[in-house]
């Protein structure tokens, strides 16, 4: 009875007991130890069944999975691995079985389950009496010659052991017809390509008169190459003494495409894992570097020349610069640099340096050139030695605080994950600058004031006074996180119908704040926050808006090192018509009224703001007062309980804010002034 056959994938020296155990419940056992090897196997010999360990060389189980079944879609494979976590992984891809190879006992099971997949698969049917049905020669002839895998016969008494008989299947595969190829030697289908190996061993095995299969890259009768599966084996006769060699060929130019693929994949996963952990190795102490600097430095030209020398003094970098477009924005200013062998006056003109950083200054996108392929007068990878270079832009939002440039010593540095890791670089340092100039801003002696006028109705407060027909006040603006939306404070000091803003493009709704006889206030909800957030991403903070039909005025502060014509450049590529008024430097000012609501407002949640408002609509602050809790509640859809926690919450944060801000500070003067 034949034994059921199982290839065993296993590192070497982890099989042994594994072996010993198939052995012993009857299996034969054909071990290999790396996915590769098991692919060949696999593809030249018949296995009832494909065991494999997770950790190969080179490869793991689940890899080796998805190639043999891209090679064999029945051939039964259990994972034997010591991880049961990836049990569930495994079926998820179609694994047949797995066993958890933990204990004495994992050997047990997996005979057990071996002995479920292979049992199945060879049960056969009931035999039946064929007495009087044996094909005859010529039924068996016919078979040959319509069998659907090439047939030859050669006679090795005649020179040359020419061809005597090919079969249908032959013809096809090869395209030689019969009375082509009788006559001639097999060699007919070997061409410039072919193995010497592959022809060294059948010459072999027919000197020796033992049968030989191997793989052999033939060519057919149009020059067409495949791969040839040949089996050749002698005839003898009652004598023994040979009498015919018979030749089957198969076309596996699929499989061993196929197969070739399996083994490039290998190679390729190899070259994958031996990268990332040269990058990791490299990267790992770098970064942690760099967020070390960006949370301790302070000052911006410092975390520069720091971070340009911690890359610098990495291993397969050879150094780093860091720019900042000048003043007339044809410039580079280079504020650091750190291993470089090339003197610099800065600033330089953009046009003398690498294509890649112009580029990287005005796209906002990693650039990356080579040596040779970005010659320029200043800093091109050849000038300083170096192989490669990456541009990296320092971008926060929309703000381009500069480039950081990094060349490194071989072409296999500063591969995508590398750029990739490098951009996110860009980001942490564009941040961390972000957040020094907002510090710098809040706590500067001077401010830069500003005074536009925008004549377009885009501009949305503009819009709503159109519609209006009536000139309106910009109070500030709060957002809503969870809905995505922000919140217009605006004040009209008109009679007006707030139907017709909802009508706008840009409107989801309008609220009424609050009414008196000569002013209402009332909330726009808008989907964008622009331009007013873009503003703040540049540092301007928007003092005041008066907006009429026709025009808007605009007043803003920004900081004495902010460029005035940054933030004019924001409002001119959004409107068509936008005039700088005046522009003046004086003293830092208290917060105003309408500054601190906007900072009260941020303190409160929805729910506690809309019990405010609910509140103070009602009369609920008057005395004697008008309502209760209750009724306040009904028009909130809450009950009373909930509304005066709301409430309670509300009124702490702001008597806290009022504490903060006019008490404690001293602000107190300021406040007055401006009531």
């Amino acid at each position: 009875m034949t034994r059921t056959h199982i290839l065993l994938a296993d590192a070497v020296g982890d099989d042994r007991q594994t072996v010993r155990g198939l052995d012993e419940a009857g299996f034969q056992v054909t071990t290999v130890d790396s996915a590769t090897a098991a692919l060949a196997s696999l593809s030249r010999g018949e296995f009832d069944c494909l065991v494999s360990a997770h950790d190969l060389p080179g490869d793991d189980g689940l890899s080796l999975f998805e190639a043999v079944r891209a090679l064999d879609e029945k051939v039964p494979f259990i994972l034997y691995a010591d991880d049961d976590s990836l049990a569930e992984e495994a079926f998820s891809l179609g694994v047949d079985r797995f066993v958890h190879r933990d204990t004495d006992q994992s050997v047990p099971r997996l005979v057990d389950e071996l002995t479920e997949v292979t049992t199945s698969a060879r049960d056969l049917p009931p035999q039946r009496d064929i007495s009087g049905h044996e094909p005859g020669p010529t039924e068996v002839v016919r078979a040959i010659d319509k069998a659907p895998v090439g047939i030859s016969i050669c006679d090795p008494s005649l020179p040359d052991y020419p061809l005597v008989y090919v079969n249908d299947t032959w013809q096809e595969v090869t395209g030689y017809s019969r009375e082509e190829a009788l006559g001639r030697n097999p060699r007919l289908l070997q061409g410039p390509e072919t193995d010497d190996e592959a022809t060294e061993a059948i010459s072999e095995a027919i000197d020796s008169g033992k049968s030989v299969t191997t793989e052999i890259r033939n060519y057919r009768r149009d020059g067409t190459p495949f791969w040839n599966e040949l089996t050749l084996s002698p005839v003898r006769d009652e004598s023994s003494e040979l009498s015919l060699y018979v030749g089957f060929q198969n076309d596996v130019t699929g499989r061993r495409n196929t197969r070739e693929v399996a083994t490039e994949r290998a190679a390729k996963l190899t070259d994958e894992k031996r990268a990332l952990h040269r990058i990791l190795s490299r990267i790992n102490g770098l970064l942690n570097n760099i967020t070390h600097i960006l949370v301790e430095e302070k000052q911006p030209q410092l975390i520069a020349q720091q971070i340009c020398d911690e890359i610098a003094s990495e291993r397969g970098y050879t150094g780093s610069w860091f720019g900042s477009p000048g003043a007339t924005g044809d410039e580079l200013e280079i504020e650091a640099q750190a291993g470089l062998n090339e003197n610099v006056d800065s600033p330089l003109s953009r046009q003398s340096l690498p294509d890649i950083v112009d580029d990287a200054v005005e796209s906002g996108e990693l650039t990356l050139c080579q040596a040779g392929t970005c010659d320029a007068e200043y800093l091109s990878p050849g000038t300083v030695d170096a192989r490669r270079l990456l541009v990296v832009p320092v971008v926060d939002s929309k703000q381009t605080y500069g480039v950081l440039a990094i060349y490194s010593e071989s072409i296999e540095a500063l591969d995508r994950r590398e750029q990739q890791l490098f951009n996110s670089i860009g980001t942490m340092i564009a941040s961390r600058l972000n957040a020094i100039r907002t510090a710098q801003i809040l706590t500067a002696d001077t401010v830069i004031e500003l005074k536009m006028a925008i004549h377009d109705n885009a501009f949305p407060v503009s819009a709503v006074a159109g519609t209006l027909g009536a000139d309106v006040e910009y109070v500030g603006m709060t957002s809503d996180s969870d809905a995505g939306t922000y919140e217009l404070f605006l004040s009209v000091h008109d009679s007006v119908d707030l139907g017709a803003v909802v009508k706008l493009a840009f409107v989801h709704d309008v609220r009424e704040i609050s009414a008196t006889d000569s002013s209402l206030t009332f909330a726009v909800t808008v989907g964008s926050g622009e331009p007013f957030i873009e503003l703040a991403d540049h540092g301007a903070s928007v003092t005041q808006v008066t907006a009429g039909p026709e025009r808007a005025t605009v007043v803003l502060e920004l900081p004495p090192e902010q460029d005035v014509r940054t933030i004019l450049g924001v409002l001119e590529d959004r409107y068509a018509d936008v005039e700088l008024r005046s522009r003046y430097e004086r003293d830092t000012k208290g917060q105003t009224v309408n500054e601190f609501a906007s900072a009260v407002d941020e303190r409160l949640t929805a729910r506690q703001r809309a019990a405010v408002e609910a509140a103070y609509m009602n009369g609920y602050f008057e005395w004697p007062r008008p309502t209760d809790g209750a009724e306040v509640a009904d028009t909130l859809g809450i009950t009373r309980q909930t509304f005066h926690q709301h409430l309670r919450v509300a009124e702490q944060k702001l008597v806290d804010a009022y504490i903060e801000r006019y008490v404690t500070a001293g602000g107190d003067t300021a406040l007055a002034e401006e009531q």
